[in-house]
């Protein structure tokens, strides 16, 4: 009797204890962008724009790690869908400075920066995980995409061994 009630209070204080350490580190990790104005995101149906993000399963965790948008691109623009609020803001891909990855990875997909020169000189980072498959090669033609515009915003390299 005694020993399961030691069990289940030393397994209480191991997840007090993890989530008090994954609060630490992740602290700031996700970007917060208050200065972003979303538009109304029905009128995307029409348009030829590819996905380049996917989301991550963490059991739940991923929302301190990634933003909540999904992100499409097309040949001038980077899309940012919130689907849940559907909303959506677009900015010109000559307006992305960086490109990186970040030292985390979820379920073996590496999450990937975008930071993008807004209004006023104000930095705009949105952090996601690529939806690169055998089949899907989206984010890649992004990657080059970028490149080929902006070869200075590339910070990392892609490579189908640190993806």
């Amino acid at each position: 009797m005694y020993l399961y009630l030691i069990f289940l209070i030393g397994f209480a204080l191991f997840i007090v204890l993890f989530s008090l350490i994954f609060r630490q580190y992740t602290a700031g990790f996700k970007p917060k962008n208050n200065q972003i104005s979303y538009e109304a995101s029905a009128d995307l149906v029409g348009e030829k724009i590819r996905k380049i993000s996917s989301r991550p399963f963490l059991f739940g965790l991923e929302d301190n790690l990634v933003s909540d948008e999904d992100f499409y691109f097309d040949d001038i623009n980077f899309y940012a869908i919130d689907n849940k609020q559907q909303r959506k803001v677009v900015f010109p891909l000559t307006d992305i400075i960086e490109l990186s990855k970040t030292s985390i990875t979820i379920t073996n997909h590496r999450v990937w920066q975008v930071i993008i020169n807004g209004a006023d000189n104000q930095k705009i980072v949105f952090k996601f995980t690529h939806n690169y498959t055998l089949w899907n090669k989206d984010f890649v033609k992004f990657y080059k995409k970028i490149a080929q515009i902006n070869p200075a915003a590339i910070k990392s390299k892609w490579s189908l061994w640190t993806m």
